[in-house]
Protein backbone atom coordinates (compact mmCIF):
# COMPACT_ATOMS: atom_id res chain seq x y z
CA UNK A 1 0.00 0.00 0.00
CA UNK A 2 1.53 3.07 -0.83
CA UNK A 3 2.60 5.04 2.22
CA UNK A 4 0.97 7.97 3.32
CA UNK A 5 2.70 11.32 3.11
CA UNK A 6 3.21 13.80 5.37
CA UNK A 7 1.65 16.71 5.73
CA UNK A 8 3.57 19.36 6.82
CA UNK A 9 6.24 19.23 3.83
CA UNK A 10 4.06 17.42 1.16
CA UNK A 11 0.65 17.32 -0.57
CA UNK A 12 -1.33 15.23 1.62
CA UNK A 13 -3.76 12.52 -0.22
CA UNK A 14 -6.08 11.05 2.47
CA UNK A 15 -8.00 8.57 0.97
CA UNK A 16 -9.54 6.61 3.72
CA UNK A 17 -12.40 7.68 6.34
CA UNK A 18 -12.42 8.42 10.10
CA UNK A 19 -13.00 5.34 12.82
CA UNK A 20 -16.23 3.93 13.29
CA UNK A 21 -15.85 4.41 16.62
CA UNK A 22 -18.00 7.25 18.80
CA UNK A 23 -15.74 10.49 19.42
CA UNK A 24 -13.67 9.71 21.71
CA UNK A 25 -13.17 12.53 25.58
CA UNK A 26 -9.97 13.69 24.93
CA UNK A 27 -10.32 17.80 23.95
CA UNK A 28 -9.30 17.48 20.92
CA UNK A 29 -11.01 19.64 17.77
CA UNK A 30 -9.32 17.34 15.26
CA UNK A 31 -9.92 13.87 14.43
CA UNK A 32 -13.34 13.33 15.79
CA UNK A 33 -14.34 9.85 16.80
CA UNK A 34 -10.61 8.55 16.23
CA UNK A 35 -8.43 7.09 19.68
CA UNK A 36 -5.34 8.82 19.96
CA UNK A 37 -3.63 5.46 21.29
CA UNK A 38 -5.39 2.81 19.23
CA UNK A 39 -4.89 5.20 16.45
CA UNK A 40 -4.12 3.58 12.56
CA UNK A 41 -2.15 5.01 10.15
CA UNK A 42 -5.07 6.35 7.43
CA UNK A 43 -6.85 7.66 10.79
CA UNK A 44 -3.16 9.27 11.92
CA UNK A 45 -3.16 10.80 8.10
CA UNK A 46 -6.68 12.34 8.86
CA UNK A 47 -5.55 13.74 12.04
CA UNK A 48 -2.66 15.06 10.30
CA UNK A 49 -4.22 16.72 7.26
CA UNK A 50 -7.01 18.56 10.44
CA UNK A 51 -4.41 19.71 12.16
CA UNK A 52 -2.12 21.33 9.25
CA UNK A 53 -6.13 23.03 8.08
CA UNK A 54 -7.09 24.38 11.41
CA UNK A 55 -3.54 25.29 12.41
CA UNK A 56 -2.79 27.21 8.92
CA UNK A 57 -0.08 25.26 7.98
CA UNK A 58 0.21 25.17 4.10
CA UNK A 59 1.35 22.12 1.84
CA UNK A 60 4.52 22.23 0.26
CA UNK A 61 4.04 20.14 -3.71
CA UNK A 62 6.25 18.62 -5.20
CA UNK A 63 7.94 20.05 -8.13
CA UNK A 64 6.62 19.36 -11.64
CA UNK A 65 10.84 17.76 -12.41
CA UNK A 66 10.68 14.31 -12.81
CA UNK A 67 13.15 12.08 -10.44
CA UNK A 68 15.03 10.35 -13.47
CA UNK A 69 18.34 8.87 -11.90
CA UNK A 70 20.17 7.61 -8.48
CA UNK A 71 22.33 10.54 -8.47
CA UNK A 72 19.04 12.98 -7.98
CA UNK A 73 17.89 10.26 -4.80
CA UNK A 74 20.76 11.03 -3.23
CA UNK A 75 20.65 14.82 -3.84
CA UNK A 76 17.19 14.56 -2.95
CA UNK A 77 18.45 12.50 0.57
CA UNK A 78 21.23 15.11 1.28
CA UNK A 79 19.36 18.35 0.54
CA UNK A 80 16.21 16.88 3.12
CA UNK A 81 13.84 17.66 0.16
CA UNK A 82 10.81 16.33 1.39
CA UNK A 83 8.38 17.41 -0.98
CA UNK A 84 10.38 15.01 -3.92
CA UNK A 85 11.05 11.85 -1.33
CA UNK A 86 7.55 9.93 -2.76
CA UNK A 87 9.27 10.92 -6.20
CA UNK A 88 12.16 9.49 -5.20
CA UNK A 89 10.60 6.39 -3.30
CA UNK A 90 8.61 5.51 -6.25
CA UNK A 91 12.15 5.69 -8.45
CA UNK A 92 13.90 3.45 -6.83
CA UNK A 93 10.99 0.75 -5.70
CA UNK A 94 12.03 -2.47 -6.59
CA UNK A 95 15.60 -1.50 -7.58
CA UNK A 96 18.17 -4.44 -6.19
CA UNK A 97 21.69 -4.54 -5.29
CA UNK A 98 23.55 -3.63 -2.35
CA UNK A 99 23.86 -0.11 -3.21
CA UNK A 100 20.47 0.47 -4.49
CA UNK A 101 19.04 -1.24 -1.43
CA UNK A 102 21.14 1.13 0.75
CA UNK A 103 20.17 3.88 -0.61
CA UNK A 104 16.19 3.04 -0.35
CA UNK A 105 16.77 1.86 3.27
CA UNK A 106 18.48 6.35 3.89
CA UNK A 107 15.37 7.41 1.63
CA UNK A 108 12.49 5.67 3.76
CA UNK A 109 14.57 6.31 7.28
CA UNK A 110 15.02 9.79 6.39
CA UNK A 111 11.46 10.15 6.01
CA UNK A 112 10.68 8.50 9.42
CA UNK A 113 13.03 11.04 10.90
CA UNK A 114 11.79 13.60 9.27
CA UNK A 115 7.99 12.85 10.77
CA UNK A 116 9.42 12.29 14.22
CA UNK A 117 11.22 15.91 13.89
CA UNK A 118 8.16 17.46 13.48
CA UNK A 119 6.63 15.41 16.13
CA UNK A 120 9.74 16.31 18.65
CA UNK A 121 8.53 20.30 17.41
CA UNK A 122 5.63 20.03 18.48
CA UNK A 123 5.60 17.76 21.46
CA UNK A 124 8.29 21.08 22.66
CA UNK A 125 5.38 23.01 21.87
CA UNK A 126 3.00 21.48 23.69
CA UNK A 127 4.86 21.29 26.77
CA UNK A 128 5.46 25.17 26.78
CA UNK A 129 1.92 25.86 25.82
CA UNK A 130 1.16 23.79 28.88
CA UNK A 131 3.31 25.92 31.58
CA UNK A 132 0.76 28.96 29.51
CA UNK A 133 -1.93 26.97 30.69
CA UNK A 134 -1.60 26.72 33.95
CA UNK A 135 -0.65 29.96 34.05
CA UNK A 136 -3.80 30.93 32.75
CA UNK A 137 -5.48 28.56 34.64
CA UNK A 138 -4.80 29.80 38.23
CA UNK A 139 -7.11 31.88 40.29
CA UNK A 140 -5.98 35.59 41.06
CA UNK A 141 -8.55 36.82 43.17
CA UNK A 142 -7.14 40.72 42.94
CA UNK A 143 -7.46 40.48 39.46
CA UNK A 144 -9.79 42.57 37.53
CA UNK A 145 -13.07 40.85 36.41
CA UNK A 146 -12.59 41.79 32.76
CA UNK A 147 -8.87 40.18 33.29
CA UNK A 148 -10.39 36.97 34.64
CA UNK A 149 -12.68 36.38 31.80
CA UNK A 150 -9.47 37.15 29.20
CA UNK A 151 -7.85 34.52 31.50
CA UNK A 152 -10.03 32.09 31.14
CA UNK A 153 -10.76 32.34 27.74
CA UNK A 154 -6.92 31.97 26.81
CA UNK A 155 -6.63 29.18 29.06
CA UNK A 156 -9.97 27.25 26.94
CA UNK A 157 -8.16 27.81 23.94
CA UNK A 158 -4.59 26.35 24.87
CA UNK A 159 -6.32 23.65 26.36
CA UNK A 160 -7.88 23.20 23.29
CA UNK A 161 -4.31 23.80 21.51
CA UNK A 162 -2.58 21.16 24.05
CA UNK A 163 -5.25 18.28 23.10
CA UNK A 164 -4.74 18.78 19.16
CA UNK A 165 -0.92 19.21 20.28
CA UNK A 166 -1.07 15.61 21.85
CA UNK A 167 -3.26 13.64 18.66
CA UNK A 168 -0.89 15.05 15.79
CA UNK A 169 2.12 14.30 17.84
CA UNK A 170 0.75 10.58 18.15
CA UNK A 171 -0.43 10.75 14.75
CA UNK A 172 3.21 11.53 13.20
CA UNK A 173 4.67 8.83 15.32
CA UNK A 174 2.06 6.23 14.09
CA UNK A 175 3.20 7.36 10.22
CA UNK A 176 6.47 7.25 11.05
CA UNK A 177 6.77 2.91 11.95
CA UNK A 178 5.86 1.81 8.22
CA UNK A 179 8.97 4.09 6.41
CA UNK A 180 10.63 3.19 9.80
CA UNK A 181 10.36 -1.11 9.51
CA UNK A 182 10.33 -0.38 5.20
CA UNK A 183 13.98 0.80 5.93
CA UNK A 184 15.49 -1.71 8.39
CA UNK A 185 14.47 -4.07 6.10
CA UNK A 186 16.09 -3.13 3.17
CA UNK A 187 19.57 -2.49 5.02
CA UNK A 188 19.23 -6.03 5.98
CA UNK A 189 18.93 -6.78 2.56
CA UNK A 190 21.88 -5.36 1.36
CA UNK A 191 24.05 -6.64 4.40
CA UNK A 192 23.07 -10.20 3.08
CA UNK A 193 23.90 -9.42 -0.10
CA UNK A 194 27.56 -7.70 0.91
CA UNK A 195 28.69 -8.05 4.29
CA UNK A 196 31.05 -5.68 3.52
CA UNK A 197 29.06 -2.76 2.99
CA UNK A 198 29.96 -0.34 5.14
CA UNK A 199 27.15 2.20 4.33
CA UNK A 200 24.43 -0.68 4.45
CA UNK A 201 25.79 -0.69 8.26
CA UNK A 202 25.45 2.43 8.77
CA UNK A 203 21.57 2.22 7.51
CA UNK A 204 20.90 0.07 10.12
CA UNK A 205 22.69 1.82 12.67
CA UNK A 206 20.54 5.33 11.67
CA UNK A 207 17.32 2.38 12.16
CA UNK A 208 18.08 2.00 16.01
CA UNK A 209 18.93 5.38 16.29
CA UNK A 210 15.77 6.40 15.45
CA UNK A 211 14.25 3.56 17.82
CA UNK A 212 16.52 4.32 20.61
CA UNK A 213 17.66 0.44 20.31
CA UNK A 214 21.51 1.27 21.62
CA UNK A 215 23.20 -2.11 21.66
CA UNK A 216 21.76 -2.75 18.33
CA UNK A 217 22.88 0.47 17.41
CA UNK A 218 26.42 0.01 18.65
CA UNK A 219 26.24 -3.49 17.03
CA UNK A 220 25.57 -1.64 13.36
CA UNK A 221 28.10 0.70 14.85
CA UNK A 222 30.74 -1.79 15.67
CA UNK A 223 30.10 -3.59 12.03
CA UNK A 224 30.98 -0.51 10.08
CA UNK A 225 33.86 -0.09 11.85
CA UNK A 226 35.18 -3.62 10.98
CA UNK A 227 34.36 -2.69 7.29
CA UNK A 228 36.15 0.56 6.73
CA UNK A 229 38.23 1.31 4.19
CA UNK A 230 39.94 4.22 5.59
CA UNK A 231 36.57 6.21 4.49
CA UNK A 232 35.36 8.11 7.01
CA UNK A 233 31.38 8.97 5.45
CA UNK A 234 29.83 11.75 6.90
CA UNK A 235 26.76 9.96 7.79
CA UNK A 236 28.53 7.83 10.40
CA UNK A 237 29.67 11.60 11.73
CA UNK A 238 26.07 12.67 12.22
CA UNK A 239 24.68 9.08 13.82
CA UNK A 240 27.52 10.06 16.48
CA UNK A 241 26.20 13.95 16.92
CA UNK A 242 22.80 12.03 17.16
CA UNK A 243 24.01 9.61 19.51
CA UNK A 244 25.70 12.21 21.75
CA UNK A 245 22.23 14.65 22.24
CA UNK A 246 19.52 11.67 22.13
CA UNK A 247 21.94 8.70 24.46
CA UNK A 248 24.25 10.88 25.93
CA UNK A 249 22.47 14.39 26.02
CA UNK A 250 25.21 16.13 25.67
CA UNK A 251 24.28 18.95 23.28
CA UNK A 252 27.68 20.68 23.14
CA UNK A 253 29.38 17.06 21.41
CA UNK A 254 26.20 16.82 19.02
CA UNK A 255 26.80 20.54 17.93
CA UNK A 256 30.78 19.50 17.31
CA UNK A 257 30.24 16.52 15.53
CA UNK A 258 27.49 18.43 13.85
CA UNK A 259 29.30 21.17 12.17
CA UNK A 260 32.09 18.25 11.45
CA UNK A 261 29.85 17.07 9.36
CA UNK A 262 28.63 19.86 7.79
CA UNK A 263 32.54 20.97 6.97
CA UNK A 264 32.81 18.02 5.33
CA UNK A 265 29.18 17.79 3.61
CA UNK A 266 27.66 21.37 2.97
CA UNK A 267 24.69 19.56 1.20
CA UNK A 268 23.73 17.96 4.36
CA UNK A 269 21.19 19.63 5.05
CA UNK A 270 19.27 17.29 8.04
CA UNK A 271 22.37 17.74 9.77
CA UNK A 272 22.18 21.91 9.85
CA UNK A 273 18.22 21.52 10.95
CA UNK A 274 19.54 19.47 13.69
CA UNK A 275 21.87 22.46 14.79
CA UNK A 276 18.88 24.55 14.70
CA UNK A 277 17.13 22.80 17.52
CA UNK A 278 20.32 21.67 19.30
CA UNK A 279 21.80 25.14 20.82
CA UNK A 280 20.16 26.56 23.06
CA UNK A 281 21.52 30.11 22.77
CA UNK A 282 19.36 31.94 20.97
CA UNK A 283 21.02 34.15 18.89
CA UNK A 284 22.92 30.83 17.71
CA UNK A 285 20.06 29.51 17.15
CA UNK A 286 18.33 32.09 15.32
CA UNK A 287 21.44 32.05 13.13
CA UNK A 288 21.72 28.44 12.51
CA UNK A 289 17.64 29.19 11.58
CA UNK A 290 19.21 31.71 9.07
CA UNK A 291 21.44 29.18 7.52
CA UNK A 292 19.06 26.88 7.07
CA UNK A 293 16.13 28.87 5.50
CA UNK A 294 18.77 30.23 3.22
CA UNK A 295 19.19 26.45 1.54
CA UNK A 296 16.25 24.96 2.74
CA UNK A 297 12.97 27.81 2.64
CA UNK A 298 10.39 25.35 2.99
CA UNK A 299 12.60 22.93 5.25
CA UNK A 300 10.51 21.18 8.18
CA UNK A 301 12.36 22.97 11.04
CA UNK A 302 11.58 26.22 9.36
CA UNK A 303 8.26 25.71 9.05
CA UNK A 304 7.19 24.13 12.55
CA UNK A 305 10.01 26.06 14.53
CA UNK A 306 10.86 29.04 12.67
CA UNK A 307 7.95 31.56 14.17
CA UNK A 308 8.50 30.53 17.68
CA UNK A 309 12.64 30.98 17.42
CA UNK A 310 12.03 34.58 15.63
CA UNK A 311 9.32 35.37 18.16
CA UNK A 312 12.25 34.18 21.30
CA UNK A 313 15.29 36.48 19.30
CA UNK A 314 13.10 39.20 18.70
CA UNK A 315 12.00 39.48 22.62
CA UNK A 316 15.32 38.71 23.77
CA UNK A 317 17.64 41.46 21.47
CA UNK A 318 14.16 43.87 22.76
CA UNK A 319 15.49 42.80 26.62
CA UNK A 320 19.12 43.68 25.86
CA UNK A 321 18.06 46.30 24.76
CA UNK A 322 15.99 47.78 27.58
CA UNK A 323 18.71 46.23 29.74
CA UNK A 324 21.77 48.26 28.46
CA UNK A 325 19.74 51.37 28.57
Amino acid sequence: MKRTVCAFVLVFAVGACASSKSATNDGSTIGQGIDVETMRPPEAAQVVAEFQKKYGIESVPAPDTQVTSMAQVLEIIRGDRFSEFEQARAFTAGKQGSDALTIRSYLETSYAGGLLLAAAILEEERKQDMTELRQASQARPLEADQDQAADQARAQQLKTKTNDLRKVVRALKVLSEEPLVSGSDLAEQAIRQDSQSQLAYLANANYYRLRGSWLEFDRMMRYAEDTETGDNPPVKTYLRAMEALQRYVDGGKCKELLEETLARRPDFVRAQANLVLVDRNIEDTYAQLQKLREVSPNHIVVRLAGPTIEEEYTTAQELKGAIQN
